[in-house]
């Protein structure tokens, strides 16, 4: 069977690759769930261990990402793919007559193609105009956040979604300079960033600010809530889930609920019997996160704040 991202027309280096597929313990008749599919980088590495009974299903809200895979993709038959978030992934399942998978894979990064695109207005570096959406068609753009949320609204995005400090000063600087001229911008929002946080924080800091702007016009955490709660009953017996994300928001919801649902009983714990009646479903394959090693990251700057973590079906 051909590689998929071998045709694909901009370059894209994968995250944690060899580590991803050792998790996910492909089975060559299987079924698998790529819900981030983004360049094709890890369905590549998936769909070559595929016989020519296996499946392989990828989402992703991005329409550019879903357009670059499907070129890619027409000659591969057991290859599905959808433009839609992947927390309604069973919907496209069903569409199949699928109802569980033996993986399921979420890369909840940015894509390459998509922080060097200026027009997305995803990086700091790169000016454009304040976009910001994975999806093109939604309404909200960081551009419509800049400058129609009032300043407590801005500080509680800049503080809750990316945990920066100079929250509070940040989003004043902001309101003041729209009443002059509307943000309009990547070096716009950029510019008062470094008028507020100076010195050798300044570069985290624009990082923080536009990662929390991207999560509220994505409703990124939102999205991820929704998939862990639905994902286990889609997953077959001795199925497993990988999940990399980038921030610790991300990782939190994700460690959390693995350990919930290793856990089971949900009762509190000064109550002398479980009467939840919950048990175990799942088995945490990562006891730990994992990380990318010095050598991936010197490759690959996007490594450098990855989290991966594994589970395993277990009931």
């Amino acid at each position: 069977m051909s590689s998929v991202c071998s045709h694909l027309d901009y370059s894209h280096t994968p995250v944690l690759k060899k580590e991803v597929v050792h998790h996910l313990r492909i089975r060559p008749e299987g079924i698998y769930l790529d819900g981030t599919i983004g360049s094709g980088g890890h369905a590549s590495a998936i769909q070559s261990r595929l016989s020519e009974e296996g499946i392989l299903v990828g989402l992703d809200v991005d329409e550019e990402a879903i357009r670059h895979c499907r070129t890619a993709y027409s000659a591969s038959s057991n290859c599905h793919l959808f433009n839609g978030s992947y927390d309604n992934f069973p919907q496209y399942l069903l569409s199949l007559g699928v109802e569980q998978v033996d993986g399921m894979l979420l890369d909840l990064g940015l894509s390459s193609h998509q922080i060097e695109s200026p027009d997305r207005g995803f990086s700091h570096q790169i000016e454009g105009p304040l976009d910001m959406r994975f999806d093109v068609s939604s309404p909200l753009t960081a551009e419509e956040i800049m400058n129609r949320w009032d300043e407590d609204k801005l500080r509680d995005v800049i503080w809750k979604l990316g945990e920066e400090r100079q929250a509070a000063g940040i989003a004043r600087i902001i309101v003041k300079r729209r009443k002059l001229k509307p943000m309009t911008t990547t070096f716009d929002l950029r510019d008062a960033v470094l008028s507020v946080v100076i010195g050798r924080y300044a570069r985290k800091s624009l990082s923080r600010v536009f990662q929390a702007f991207r999560i509220a016009v994505n409703g990124e955490l939102d999205t991820l809530r929704d998939f862990l709660d639905r994902f286990v009953k889609h997953l077959r017996l001795e199925g497993r889930i990988v999940i990399l994300s980038y921030h610790s928001l991300e990782d939190r919801l994700v460690k959390n609920k693995f350990k919930e649902l290793a856990h089971g009983c949900v009762c509190p714990p000064d109550l002398p019997t479980c009467v939840c009646g919950r048990e175990p479903c799942m088995k945490i394959l990562t006891k730990r996160p994992i990380t990318s090693s010095e050598s991936e990251i010197s490759r690959n700057r996007r490594a450098r704040s990855v989290r991966m973590r594994a589970a395993e079906r277990i009931a």
